[in-house]
Protein backbone atom coordinates (compact mmCIF):
# COMPACT_ATOMS: atom_id res chain seq x y z
CA UNK A 1 0.00 0.00 0.00
CA UNK A 2 1.09 3.22 -0.92
CA UNK A 3 0.49 6.46 0.81
CA UNK A 4 0.49 9.50 -1.32
CA UNK A 5 1.87 12.49 0.80
CA UNK A 6 1.92 16.04 -0.94
CA UNK A 7 4.95 17.38 -0.55
CA UNK A 8 4.76 21.16 0.39
CA UNK A 9 6.81 23.56 -1.96
CA UNK A 10 9.43 25.50 0.19
CA UNK A 11 9.24 28.61 -1.43
CA UNK A 12 12.22 31.29 -0.72
CA UNK A 13 10.76 34.40 -0.43
CA UNK A 14 10.24 36.17 2.71
CA UNK A 15 6.97 35.77 4.93
CA UNK A 16 4.87 39.30 5.63
CA UNK A 17 6.09 38.46 9.86
CA UNK A 18 9.36 38.41 8.39
CA UNK A 19 9.71 41.59 6.38
CA UNK A 20 8.18 43.49 9.29
CA UNK A 21 10.94 42.82 11.47
CA UNK A 22 13.41 43.47 8.63
CA UNK A 23 11.73 46.67 8.01
CA UNK A 24 11.20 47.53 12.05
CA UNK A 25 15.78 46.53 12.13
CA UNK A 26 16.15 49.08 8.93
CA UNK A 27 14.42 51.90 10.32
CA UNK A 28 15.86 51.70 13.30
CA UNK A 29 19.12 51.22 11.66
CA UNK A 30 18.91 54.56 10.31
CA UNK A 31 16.96 57.17 12.29
CA UNK A 32 19.38 56.36 15.29
CA UNK A 33 22.19 57.44 13.86
CA UNK A 34 20.49 60.08 11.78
CA UNK A 35 18.76 61.44 15.44
CA UNK A 36 22.63 60.97 16.79
CA UNK A 37 23.16 63.28 14.05
CA UNK A 38 20.75 66.08 15.22
CA UNK A 39 21.79 66.23 18.57
CA UNK A 40 25.12 66.81 17.46
CA UNK A 41 24.50 69.45 15.51
CA UNK A 42 22.52 71.17 18.01
CA UNK A 43 25.17 70.92 20.96
CA UNK A 44 27.54 72.64 18.40
CA UNK A 45 25.80 75.93 18.76
CA UNK A 46 25.51 75.22 21.84
CA UNK A 47 28.89 75.10 22.28
CA UNK A 48 30.27 78.11 20.40
CA UNK A 49 27.89 80.31 22.41
CA UNK A 50 29.95 78.60 25.38
CA UNK A 51 33.27 79.46 23.98
CA UNK A 52 32.31 83.32 23.41
CA UNK A 53 30.69 83.70 26.29
CA UNK A 54 34.05 82.24 27.68
CA UNK A 55 36.31 84.91 25.76
CA UNK A 56 34.11 87.62 26.04
CA UNK A 57 34.31 87.30 30.15
CA UNK A 58 38.19 86.66 29.95
CA UNK A 59 38.62 90.27 27.77
CA UNK A 60 36.47 91.78 30.68
CA UNK A 61 38.86 90.58 33.51
CA UNK A 62 41.65 91.25 31.24
CA UNK A 63 41.29 94.80 30.64
CA UNK A 64 40.38 95.46 34.29
CA UNK A 65 43.78 93.90 34.89
CA UNK A 66 45.08 96.23 32.44
CA UNK A 67 43.75 99.27 33.85
CA UNK A 68 45.31 98.32 37.19
CA UNK A 69 48.51 97.87 35.70
CA UNK A 70 48.70 101.47 34.15
CA UNK A 71 47.10 103.15 37.12
CA UNK A 72 49.93 101.54 39.19
CA UNK A 73 52.39 102.66 36.32
CA UNK A 74 51.39 106.07 36.34
CA UNK A 75 51.26 106.39 40.10
CA UNK A 76 47.33 106.29 40.36
CA UNK A 77 45.13 104.81 42.81
CA UNK A 78 44.61 101.14 41.78
CA UNK A 79 41.43 101.02 40.91
CA UNK A 80 41.12 104.49 39.53
CA UNK A 81 38.52 105.36 36.21
CA UNK A 82 36.85 101.65 37.59
CA UNK A 83 34.16 103.40 39.61
CA UNK A 84 31.15 102.74 37.78
CA UNK A 85 32.21 99.09 37.83
CA UNK A 86 32.49 99.39 41.79
CA UNK A 87 28.45 100.24 41.98
CA UNK A 88 26.26 97.61 42.50
CA UNK A 89 24.63 97.65 38.69
CA UNK A 90 28.33 97.31 37.25
CA UNK A 91 29.64 98.14 34.38
CA UNK A 92 29.89 97.84 30.63
CA UNK A 93 33.46 98.48 28.73
CA UNK A 94 33.79 99.65 25.03
CA UNK A 95 37.40 98.31 24.33
CA UNK A 96 37.51 99.95 21.18
CA UNK A 97 36.43 103.12 22.56
CA UNK A 98 39.28 102.41 25.49
CA UNK A 99 41.97 101.72 22.99
CA UNK A 100 40.82 105.29 20.80
CA UNK A 101 39.92 107.51 23.48
CA UNK A 102 40.72 106.50 26.90
CA UNK A 103 39.11 105.39 29.48
CA UNK A 104 36.92 107.87 31.08
CA UNK A 105 34.27 107.08 27.86
CA UNK A 106 35.00 103.34 27.55
CA UNK A 107 33.59 102.75 30.83
CA UNK A 108 29.35 102.75 31.16
CA UNK A 109 27.11 101.76 34.07
CA UNK A 110 24.77 99.58 33.36
CA UNK A 111 21.73 100.91 34.93
CA UNK A 112 18.91 98.09 35.06
CA UNK A 113 20.48 96.27 32.09
CA UNK A 114 23.79 96.30 30.22
CA UNK A 115 23.09 96.87 26.37
CA UNK A 116 23.71 94.08 23.80
CA UNK A 117 27.03 93.72 22.49
CA UNK A 118 27.30 94.02 19.02
CA UNK A 119 29.15 92.12 16.33
CA UNK A 120 30.69 93.92 13.07
CA UNK A 121 33.03 92.54 11.03
CA UNK A 122 34.36 94.97 8.84
CA UNK A 123 35.74 97.38 11.42
CA UNK A 124 38.28 94.84 12.60
CA UNK A 125 37.13 94.68 16.17
CA UNK A 126 34.29 92.01 16.26
CA UNK A 127 32.25 92.91 19.63
CA UNK A 128 31.66 96.61 20.87
CA UNK A 129 28.76 98.69 21.21
CA UNK A 130 29.09 101.47 18.16
CA UNK A 131 29.34 99.75 14.97
CA UNK A 132 27.02 96.70 13.57
CA UNK A 133 24.58 94.04 14.34
CA UNK A 134 23.17 93.28 18.14
CA UNK A 135 24.08 89.96 18.99
CA UNK A 136 22.51 88.06 21.92
CA UNK A 137 24.92 88.41 24.09
CA UNK A 138 25.35 91.24 27.59
CA UNK A 139 28.41 91.75 29.68
CA UNK A 140 28.46 93.37 32.71
CA UNK A 141 31.03 93.47 35.19
CA UNK A 142 31.08 93.59 38.96
CA UNK A 143 34.21 94.76 40.96
CA UNK A 144 33.93 94.49 44.89
CA UNK A 145 36.71 95.64 46.94
CA UNK A 146 37.73 92.86 49.57
CA UNK A 147 38.94 94.42 52.98
CA UNK A 148 41.70 92.18 54.61
CA UNK A 149 42.66 93.26 58.23
CA UNK A 150 41.30 97.34 57.32
CA UNK A 151 43.28 97.13 54.16
CA UNK A 152 41.64 97.24 50.82
CA UNK A 153 44.70 95.77 48.66
CA UNK A 154 42.46 93.06 47.31
CA UNK A 155 39.70 93.34 44.73
CA UNK A 156 37.28 90.55 43.30
CA UNK A 157 36.16 91.24 39.26
CA UNK A 158 32.72 88.93 38.44
CA UNK A 159 32.10 89.14 34.92
CA UNK A 160 28.59 87.58 33.94
CA UNK A 161 27.75 87.16 30.26
CA UNK A 162 24.11 86.84 29.39
CA UNK A 163 22.18 85.25 25.96
CA UNK A 164 19.36 83.95 25.23
CA UNK A 165 19.59 79.81 23.15
CA UNK A 166 16.80 78.56 21.81
CA UNK A 167 14.42 80.30 24.30
CA UNK A 168 16.37 79.55 27.25
CA UNK A 169 18.63 82.13 29.33
CA UNK A 170 21.90 80.89 29.23
CA UNK A 171 24.41 82.79 31.59
CA UNK A 172 28.46 82.57 32.06
CA UNK A 173 30.06 83.79 35.03
CA UNK A 174 34.10 84.23 35.50
CA UNK A 175 35.83 85.94 38.62
CA UNK A 176 39.31 86.68 39.24
CA UNK A 177 40.99 88.47 42.36
CA UNK A 178 43.21 90.99 41.83
CA UNK A 179 45.50 92.54 43.99
CA UNK A 180 47.09 95.92 44.64
CA UNK A 181 50.47 96.09 44.27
Amino acid sequence: MKINAKKRKVSPSFTLLETLIALTILSFAITGPMELASRAIQSVGVSQNQIVSSYLAQEAIEFVKNVRDTNFIQGKNWLAGLDQCLAVNGCYVDIPTYFSSGLPSAISSCGSQCPAIKYDDTSGFYYNYNIGDDTAFTRKINITKINVNGVQDEARIRVEILWKEKNRDRSFVLKEDIFNW
